[in-house]
């Protein structure tokens, strides 16, 4: 993995609460919108691997995740 060097202190991008909720967001859309494109199943990987409980909640009624991430 190729690293990143500022001043001589390794720089590692760190992700916030906002960022994670944002690309949870993401991902849930893909699967709320049912786009039809291989990235419905990548996206479900990503966020079975993420949090499982969206995950199944996603593959079961992807509105109701839509709504939970969305706050709609």
């Amino acid at each position: 993995m190729p690293s990143v060097l500022i001043d001589g202190v390794a720089y590692v991008p760190q992700l916030t609460d906002a960022r994670l909720r944002l690309a949870l967001q993401e991902l849930v859309s893909i699967q709320y919108f049912q786009e039809k494109h291989k990235a419905i199943a990548q996206s479900w990987n990503v966020l079975n691997a993420l949090i499982p409980e969206l995950a199944e909640l996603a593959a079961r009624d992807p509105a109701a995740a839509f709504e939970r991430m969305h706050e709609v």
